[in-house]
């Protein structure tokens, strides 16, 4: 609810992730998000959403029809929605791996990632069970 208010007051907010929806390039406990106050959104943003009261989520939207918005994590292979108004904060930039530098949602670097890992939707699960069991314990996160 704090933040929700920080960004309706028209503030950015920084804040660490939790969880592990936006896997395998955001990191439970590891990575930051930065938000605005949303006002023109579209399919491929990611956005904090009220999905049911007082519980939110930081999906890629997958479509926006009439009024209700469909979207995924990164690291789901399954849809939640919400209406348009339930959309609380816009991302535009993150931090990863403990670095000063973001990377911009606007920038090459996040535009290309989001474009290949959101084309490779159909064997996603399988990449992310790869990950999750082979890589993780081999290397560590991405």
């Amino acid at each position: 609810p704090e933040i929700i208010r920080i960004l309706e007051n028209g503030h950015t907010v920084t804040f660490g992730l939790t969880g592990f929806s936006m896997r395998p390039f955001l990191e439970h406990c590891r990575d930051k998000v930065r938000l605005i106050q949303p006002k023109n959104i579209k399919k491929g943003d990611s956005v904090l959403a009220e999905i049911q009261p007082k519980t939110y989520v930081l999906h890629r939207i997958i479509k926006i029809k009439n009024r209700e918005v469909f979207m995924r994590g990164d690291g789901n292979v399954y849809t939640e929605h919400c209406q348009l108004k339930n959309i609380k904060g816009l991302a535009i930039e993150f931090y990863r791996k403990g670095k000063s530098k973001p990377d911009k949602i606007n920038g090459w670097k996040w535009k290309s990632y989001s474009r290949i890992w959101c084309s490779l939707l159909p064997v996603r699960k399988y990449i992310l069970s790869a990950y999750r069991s082979i890589w993780i314990p081999l290397f560590g996160t991405i």
